[in-house]
């Protein structure tokens, strides 16, 4: 592992918003980090990676990026975007050469970007496919096995999620919602459209009773709602739609010291 000292971050951006307010204070954990606005980094320079909050689309364009990388010429830049941004790739011109996570993947991603010893990185310039298969080449499979419990509302959900952990080494059931969790689950995954759905306070519950184990929240197009939510009831992590089997490997799986952030709120409760 990277030692933490040694990786020097540069957080720009917007870290008034709700959604990133916690990085700041669980990024330091992982290594030195300075934050500052994105127009006060002309001094800046020499960073191994730059973390780009944005709140809205078009928050950081093509010449703030070009400035950025003359500056830090070896840096991984990565855009953190807010719940705001879903449809930027599609709808607005985005800055060539940077990866793009969701504000509500910070937490599983960042470590194992920011801890990250084992071969080159994926070359910015990749295609998302490219991306998809470098990422699925370091996918866990599950020595132990073991029964992960899935709580949805169709047969092609419960399909989707069962594949996904078949693929990882695992079985998967078909969770009752009106059933306590199996005390033998190694990990739970639910998937609804939104926590505002008339059935999540029964998997909300089931969560809670779920004990020390992985259990999963898959939400469409995950809000500050759905976060707060989820995380009342013990949710570990948040997936969005579509989802990463890395992601699934990595949360269902134990990962070591490469795990996940605990984040915390604006009141410092997780």
């Amino acid at each position: 592992m990277v030692d933490q000292r040694t990786v020097e971050v540069l957080l720009l951006g917007d870290l008034e918003a709700a959604e990133f307010s916690c990085l700041l204070p669980t990024l330091a954990k992982l290594a030195n980090v300075r934050w500052q606005r994105s127009d006060e980094t002309a001094a800046l320079a020499n960073f191994a990676w730059v973390l780009l909050c944005a709140a809205r689309p078009g928050r950081f364009g093509e010449a703030e990026v070009e400035s950025i990388r003359r500056r830090n010429p070896l840096a991984q830049i990565v855009q953190i975007h807010g719940p705001w941004c879903y449809g930027e790739a599609r709808t607005w011109p985005l800055p060539a050469g940077i990866e793009r996570i969701a504000w509500y993947e910070a937490p599983y991603r960042l470590p194992s970007l920011l801890q990250s010893t084992g071969g080159p990185p994926i070359p910015a310039t990749s295609s998302p496919q490219e991306r998809a298969l470098a990422l699925l080449s370091d996918v866990s499979r599950s020595a132990e096995g073991g029964e992960v419990g899935i709580y949805a509302l169709t047969a092609a959900d419960f399909g989707l999620l069962a594949s996904a952990c078949q693929a990882l080494g695992m079985t998967a059931t078909w969770a009752e919602l009106d059933q306590p969790p199996d005390s033998s689950w190694v990990g739970m995954v639910a998937i609804v459209a939104s926590t505002d759905r008339a059935e999540f306070p029964a998997i909300a519950e089931a969560f809670r009773h779920a004990g020390d184990i992985p259990k999963l929240l898959c939400v469409g197009a995950p809000t500050w709602e759905d976060w707060q939510k989820g995380h009342s009831c013990g949710v570990t992590a948040i997936l969005g739609q579509p989802f990463s089997l890395a992601d699934v490997a990595q949360l269902l799986i134990p990962q070591g010291d490469c795990g996940i952030l605990p984040l915390v709120n604006r009141a410092g409760k997780r």
